[in-house]
């Protein structure tokens, strides 16, 4: 098999059969009498938003349709901009960076550019009065502010600045795979305009302009322009701080009720709310549930912001196997016609059977008299094969079976340079599913296997207990010595999968896994915007931030909550002097969060004595009181603790000793 990989960027072209979710959208927002709308592609990280986005921003342009179409005169008339919120994470103000893109944008596109540029002129004025005032003159300077409000000076440079800079971002620019940064959109007509310039031959007076003079003069500029909508794409506003939302989300609200307008916001609503929450922490409710006050805060804020929201599904099997065949196709396929071939059986096969897979023998059918390549017979195999497995460990997320595969091949090719023939792909994709999903017992079975010959005796135990449990063990006496979490729901689905691996040597599967062991799949997973929020509040030391997070852990998902607890271990390692991470694992473990308690029993058993602080031993007895059943699980590690001649040591003695 080739070791080609997939690049981690999208492409208007639907390889996720989502194609049905952005006609839905595209009807919504072309209607006249449904706009003006603020609509929310609501999706988990890597679920598929941006690729709706491309979709809406290709289909939308009228130069993708033949001269004289219904669809090219329909669209004429309709202005598209796509704005990467996570563009203006580094912008000291991103609300007046955002308006100024969106400005900017429009003030160069090639249709209504021209007539719009001393318009977008006065309103950058405005915006960027705006910033001076939020910054304040004293950060400014007195002189510098005045000549620039009469106009006898040029911009302040920082005024200056904001706005090549955020020109710099809607130029087409050259990314490291070499497409388009907005491959099919609409690009700039002049990306030279001196908009500087214009600003300041601008004569009307500089004010601190207000929201209805803002929607009015922009409303203004729609209609005398003959735009009859105008379409904001905003992408990736999940992947900026809270603070940095919260500014998009205020220069959005400048937008509603602007007739002939039509926002399209995509993000994980679980990383909006968390902002939305952090921003209005301080406000005191008189309500005598504050938790509830504050999350009907957080509720009307949303729904008056986003109208429409549009929840994205997760693959289904079918789905998943459909979306892997046209990647292995886009990778082994060289001539563009046959892929086009490839690409248009498909759509046609999603419009009449929508819950059938689009596999070997449709592609076989599509390509004709041409051979199918072996690298892509042998990996359409493969992907009926695996589909099922990779399903179940990445819940059904695009973007985790693209880099799933692309670290699969990986090995696939460590395995062939390191002449290991025996590796079977089913044994290897199963094992690094539970890599990624279950880092903890991925590590557990790579202890296992090594201990006896590659072949772990425990997994043997636990097929045949489960094979004679039925898969469910709820009734059944657990395993002797093996931890309650190799019988949680995944892992039973997960353990009766075939191929069963008691009888298989795993030892050469390990060694191509050899780089990730001390980091599981970190590379491959990386860490969703969510669960790096949940981390970076559990481990800050405010108490306040620490509450939030304890509230929020329960909403993440299994997978999700795996990669947050082995963060928390991560963090402990790297920095065991440091209480925090013994901190929030005591506080998932006192609010009966799955496996806390067991990452905090190994974190205590990994870490060096001498380096955990004193008082994480007074917290772990106080905490035992309080949860008497997880004694038997400390034990261990607190009898080896208190044997050592450390501070933690002592502490657990001294602790114990006054009962």
């Amino acid at each position: 098999m080739g070791a080609n990989m997939w690049a981690d960027n999208e492409t208007s072209q639907d390889l996720l059969g989502f194609r049905v979710h952005a006609d839905l959208i595209r009807s919504v927002i072309t209607n006249p009498n449904l706009l003006p709308v603020t609509l929310g592609i609501f999706g988990d990280w890597g679920s598929g938003k941006t690729s709706i986005m491309k979709m809406l921003e290709h289909d939308l342009n009228p130069d993708n349709y033949s001269e004289g179409s219904p669809e090219r005169d329909k669209y004429e008339k309709i202005a598209v901009l796509y704005v990467n919120g996570w563009l203006f994470e580094g912008y000291d103000d991103a609300k007046s960076a955002l308006l100024s893109s969106i400005l900017l944008q429009l003030g160069e596109h090639k249709r209504f550019g021209p007539k719009v540029k001393e318009r977008v002129a006065h309103l950058l004025k405005s915006v960027n009065w705006m910033r001076v005032a939020k910054f304040g003159v004293k950060e400014i300077g007195l002189p510098a502010l005045a000549a620039y409000v009469t106009g006898g000076a040029s911009l302040v440079p920082s005024l200056a600045n904001l706005g090549k800079n955020v020109l710099k971002t809607l130029v087409p620019t050259q990314d490291k795979e070499g497409e388009d940064e907005h491959k099919g959109s609409e690009k700039a007509a002049n990306p030279e305009t001196d908009w500087e310039g214009l600003i300041r031959e601008d004569k009307s007076e500089a004010s601190a302009m207000d929201v209805r003079t803002f929607r009015s003069d922009f409303e203004k500029l729609l209609k005398d322009t003959n735009i009859e909508s105008l379409v904001v794409l905003i992408d990736d506003l999940d992947r900026c701080s809270n603070e940095r939302i919260i500014e998009n989300l205020e220069a959005i609200k400048l937008f509603l009720n602007v007739e002939r307008t039509a926002f399209i916001v995509g993000a994980d609503p679980r990383i909006v709310r968390h902002a939305i929450e952090v921003r209005y922490a301080q406000m005191k409710f008189k309500d005598e549930n504050s938790s509830e006050a504050e999350e009907r805060l957080v509720t009307d804020y949303l729904e008056k912001l986003i109208q429409v929201p549009y929840r994205l599904p997760k693959l289904s099997p079918a789905e998943v196997e459909t979306y892997m065949v046209l990647l292995f196709c886009s990778r082994d396929i060289d001539d563009e016609a046959l892929l086009e071939r490839v690409y248009k059986a498909c759509d046609n096969q999603r419009t009449a059977n929508r819950y059938s897979v689009f596999g070997y023998a449709a592609v076989k059918e599509a390509l004709g008299e041409a051979q199918i390549p072996t690298t892509l017979s042998e990996s359409l195999t493969l992907s009926s094969n695996i589909a099922p497995l990779i399903t179940e460990g990445l819940k059904g997320n695009p973007r985790q079976v693209k880099r799933f595969l692309n670290a699969f091949f990986l090995r696939k090719e460590l395995a062939k340079v390191a002449r290991l023939n025996s590796i079977r792909d089913d044994v290897l994709v199963k094992l690094m599913v539970l890599e990624y999903g279950h880092p903890k017992q991925f590590l557990d079975l790579y202890e296992w296997q090594s201990k006896q010959e590659g072949r772990a005796e425990q997994i043997e135990l636990l097929e045949s207990h489960l094979a004679k449990s039925g898969g469910s063990s709820d009734r059944e006496e657990q395993p002797q010595n093996i931890d309650a979490q190799w019988l949680t729901p995944f892992m039973r689905r997960w353990l009766v999968m075939e191929p069963l691996l008691g009888e298989i040597d795993l030892r050469d599967y390990y060694w191509v896994a050899r780089d990730k062991l001390s980091t599981t799949l970190s590379g491959l997973s990386m860490v969703p915007p969510l669960v790096r929020t949940m981390l970076e509040d559990l481990i800050s030391a405010n108490p306040g931030r620490m509450s939030r997070a304890f509230s929020e852990v329960p909403k993440l998902n299994p997978e999700e909550l795996a990669i947050l607890l082995d963060l928390i271990n991560k963090h402990i390692a790297r920095k065991p002097d440091q209480k925090v991470g013994y901190d929030a694992l005591r506080g998932l473990i006192e609010r009966d969060i799955a496996a806390s308690a067991e990452i905090l029993r190994r974190s205590l058993s990994e870490v060096p004595p001498d380096a955990i602080p004193p008082a994480v031993g007074n917290d772990l007895i106080a905490l035992l009181k309080t949860k008497p059943e997880l004694v038997g699980r400390f034990e261990s590690v607190m009898t080896q603790l208190k044997s050592t001649d450390t501070r933690i040591g002592r502490a657990l003695s001294a602790s114990q000793k006054r009962g």
